[in-house]
């Protein structure tokens, strides 16, 4: 994945793709859909319109577009205002791949997915007024029996704040977590860390990244609830985590 960032969660009856990392990640992620049998997306979700968030959407969107072997349902991004909706040529292509599938970009709302044996419940930036696009990232929350994952795209601390602040974690847990923002020093806040009780972390980044990412600080701050139960892509590779409902296995590509 490199400095970017895919989740696929994948149940007996549904399929859900939640970024598509740089525009060089797409094949890889066609790939893993085929490995996987997974001929129908139930929705993709762009957390934010970043290149290393939405940068695979376009070419996987075209294939879907092209080829009777991959069908996508449904897409939905973030609620932006006037002002944050970028024009940049990858965000142009998403959108083109959108409209090439017959599709309506769905704008974030709080809702649930109902994935057969797991729900996914979405939860979507809690404010309009941020300064960067990464605090407009779609939350979701993942229940598996007892088990559950919390996915945060590039959310930092103003969106935890916020999050925390206006009851939208009221409840949850998770036992895993995509860790915001890469592992940046501004994600994974010690007030929301102590909210989520996360026992698992995975990181996404790329190997030798210019950012500094993940930051020291916060996986510091991750090591007091996940000991060394942490996976960073640029060391492991593709990280797969399996749940029976009860139980979770953790396999990685390296």
């Amino acid at each position: 994945m490199g400095q970017g960032d895919s989740e696929l969660i994948v149940t007996d009856t549904a399929a859900v793709l939640i970024d598509a990392g740089e525009q060089s990640a797409a094949d890889d992620i066609l790939a893993d859909l085929q490995q996987y049998g997974i001929t129908k997306l139930d929705w993709i979700i762009g957390t934010h319109p970043h290149a290393d968030h939405i940068g695979g959407f376009p070419t996987i969107l075209n294939y879907a577009a092209q080829n009777s072997d991959l069908t996508i349902c449904n897409a939905m991004s973030p609620q932006l205002p006037d002002s944050m909706v970028p024009t940049t040529r990858t965000y142009e292509k998403f959108l083109d791949g959108i409209e090439a599938n017959g599709l309506i970009l769905t704008p974030a709302t709080s809702m649930t997915i109902d994935m057969g044996t797991a729900s996914l419940e979405i939860i979507p930036s809690p404010a309009e007024d941020y300064s960067s696009l990464n605090d407009y990232s779609i939350c979701a929350y993942l229940t598996c029996g007892d088990t559950s994952f919390f996915f945060t795209g590039d959310a930092s601390k103003p969106e935890e704040k916020d999050l925390l602040e206006k009851g939208e974690l009221d409840g949850i847990q998770a036992d895993v977590l995509k860790v915001g923002h890469h592992g940046s020093r501004e994600s994974s806040t010690d007030a929301f860390l102590a909210q989520l009780q996360p026992s698992y972390a995975v990181i996404s980044c790329g190997a030798g990244n210019s950012y500094g990412h993940p930051h020291s600080e916060a996986v510091s701050r991750l090591q007091q609830y996940c000991g060394e139960q942490i996976w960073r892509t640029d060391e492991s590779g593709t990280v797969t985590i399996s749940s029976d409902g009860s139980n979770l296995t953790v396999t990685t590509e390296k």
